[in-house]
């Protein structure tokens, strides 16, 4: 698994360096994370940025990657030349912030961020009636479309140690399903979940669970394999884009 691990985070790596010959180092960045995901993750999860918005008119900030089920989720705005889309929240299965060197600065920032993203209201479904079920377990709790998650990659960053206390900062009230899930630096490594006992690891957290620093050379490795695991079993029922009309359409 090294050498699959050195494999991946070369070929990001190649990926950055070619396209900072033509964009800035930040889209450089971005597109590098994008290009990753679209050749590691299946054709059925949509791969775009933008912004994410919900019945209700409400919207996302701006996201570098967007996650989305591709095969249920209608496209309310596309612009094809770079992929930047506008995306109902009930198809979106996550968001990744990119960086190329991670400040400690931008954990509020990003916070926020999360906080808004997950805050959508995520309602606009047609419920079929039956008598199984498909739920996940996710964040302590069964749900029959989770939130979207909301994960940060960067290149470079801050000691870990000190990324997990401005993380825990920023967690101080918030609910566990809008906070920032899971942190990559490629240099340095990952700040996940663990339990309170600080056993196991997770991408996402838990009533019960504190961050957890794993300091590797495997980082990106560990963060797609924690990520995947939530990502690939993601469930979007039908989506009903009729609930986006504006209420003086009646039908």
């Amino acid at each position: 698994m090294t050498a699959v691990s050195r494999q991946l985070t070369g070929s990001m790596e190649a990926s950055r360096q070619s396209f900072e010959h033509h964009l800035t180092k930040g889209e450089a960045v971005e597109n590098a994370v994008r290009k990753f995901l679209r050749d590691h993750l299946p054709d059925s999860i949509g791969i775009a940025h933008g912004q994410v918005i919900d019945r209700h008119g409400s919207m996302s900030k701006q996201l570098d990657v967007i996650l989305y089920d591709a095969q249920r989720t209608p496209i309310l705005f596309s612009d094809e030349a770079d992929e930047n889309r506008i995306i109902p929240v009930e198809g979106v299965i996550a968001a990744i912030e990119a960086k190329t060197k991670l400040q400690l600065s931008d954990i509020p920032t990003l916070a926020e961020s999360a906080r808004i993203l997950k805050s959508l209201d995520r309602s606009a479904y047609y419920i079929e009636e039956s008598l199984i079920q498909h739920v996940t377990y996710a964040y302590g709790k069964e749900w029959n479309a989770f939130p979207p998650l909301y994960f940060i990659v960067a290149f470079d960053g801050p000691i870990l140690e000190n990324l997990s206390g401005e993380l825990n900062a920023a967690n101080v009230g918030i609910p566990i399903h809008q906070r920032i899930d899971m942190s990559c630096v490629l240099q340095r490594g990952i700040v996940a979940n663990s339990d309170s006992n600080g056993s196991g690891i997770d991408a996402l957290p838990s009533p019960d669970s504190i961050l957890r620093v794993c300091e590797t050379k495997n980082s990106l490795l560990l963060f797609y394999i924690l990520m995947s695991r939530y990502v690939l079993q993601a469930n979007v029922p039908p989506i009903s884009i009729q609930s986006y009309l504006p209420s003086e359409f009646i039908f």
